[in-house]
């Protein structure tokens, strides 16, 4: 296999753009805050929550869906596992079918009413917020076993804290579903082509409603996290969480018309997103310009995709930065067969 041919592998990657965005920001890093890249346990942990929301959305991003409620669903998690939070054995699981149950409403009024994706999950995320303010009274709930709480900061290993592995786990998970079972590859053939899946046997509507449950799922799972590293459940937890969660799911790769996506490249994106923001804000600029710059990137990263560059008429010379649009649906159709 000669140079080319793995450069051009590489440049059909789906998470191809967080890659290069992930190599400018640590180089960046090195040269202006090498002290961050020296600090990673912390730098990643402080980037978790936003880790498991972009996650979280691929399996709702690949088939053209979005939902808009997962950072509200962090907050419901949270402010559930809160009013039980003297025993985490039980708190926590009940705040991960909490999020289930968010999940199986979002994929319910889809799939079954009909209702579009975004205004579904925009009207969730409103419901979710007052649900939120109510069940916490709008103050912060400390966690009644704060003791066990704190060990949940103590790093096992080097800088690497329980959270990060939890992340680490989740992610494996959901790369292992999405890319190795059958149903999680059935997804990627839905978003490439709905017709085609359903006359190939494929129950849409179940997939879809299992995506929904998956993300709110994994959301939920956000929400105990930075519970566990707060030691107390915030009724605003995650209203700062989405944009970064798309921006990162985005720039790995996935296309908001469906079909692609990419578990790892979520990651990627979302590590290097969380390098761009630590890096901005330990340079002490305002917090305006880590915002406008997450939204500069959010937009290239979309106006790069080959629709972006099609709709737009860009040259063609883009062509080779936009990868290949159906890597991850041919290969899920060929091996669903």
């Amino acid at each position: 296999m000669n140079g080319h041919t793995l450069l051009t592998q590489f440049k059909s990657w789906t998470a191809f753009r967080a890659v290069i965005l992930l190599a400018l920001v640590v180089v960046v890093l090195l040269a202006v805050q090498p002290t961050a890249l020296g600090s990673y346990g912390i730098a990643l942990s402080r980037i978790v929550d936003v880790w498991l929301v972009a996650i979280a959305l691929v399996p709702v991003l690949v088939l053209g869906e979005i939902d808009l409620s997962a950072g509200s669903t962090m907050a419901v998690t949270a402010a559930v596992a809160a009013q039980v939070s003297g025993n985490l054995a039980v708190s926590i699981p009940l705040a991960l079918i909490t999020g289930a149950v968010v999940g199986l409403i979002n994929g319910l009024l889809v799939v079954k009413v009909g209702i579009n994706s975004f205004i579904t999950t925009l009207g969730m995320l409103i419901t979710l917020q007052g649900l939120a303010l109510a069940i916490t009274d709008g103050a912060p709930v400390p966690l009644q076993d704060a003791t066990r709480a704190l060990e949940f900061s103590v790093p096992l290993i080097g800088q690497i804290t329980p959270d990060i592995i939890i992340a680490v786990a989740a992610t494996a998970a959901l790369w292992f579903f999405m890319t190795k079972m059958r149903t999680g590859r059935e997804l990627y053939i839905i978003g490439g082509n709905a017709e085609a899946a359903a006359s190939g046997g494929i129950s849409i509507d179940t997939r879809k409603i299992l995506a929904f449950i998956i993300c709110s799922c994994v959301a939920g799972l956000a929400g105990v996290v930075d519970t566990l590293n707060l030691v107390a459940a915030s009724p605003t937890l995650g209203s700062t969480v989405m944009l970064l969660a798309i921006a990162a799911a985005v720039v790995g790769g996935a296309s908001l018309s469906g079909g692609r996506a990419s578990v790892i490249g979520a990651v990627i994106g979302a590590v290097a997103l969380g390098g761009i923001s630590i890096g901005l804000q330990m340079s002490g600029l305002d917090s305006s310009v880590e915002s406008i710059t997450i939204g500069a990137i959010l937009f290239a990263a979309i106006v790069l995709t080959k629709e972006g560059v099609r709709a737009l008429r860009l040259p063609s010379l883009l062509g080779p930065l936009t990868g290949a649009s159906s890597d991850h649906t041919a290969a899920a159709a060929g091996k669903a067969r």
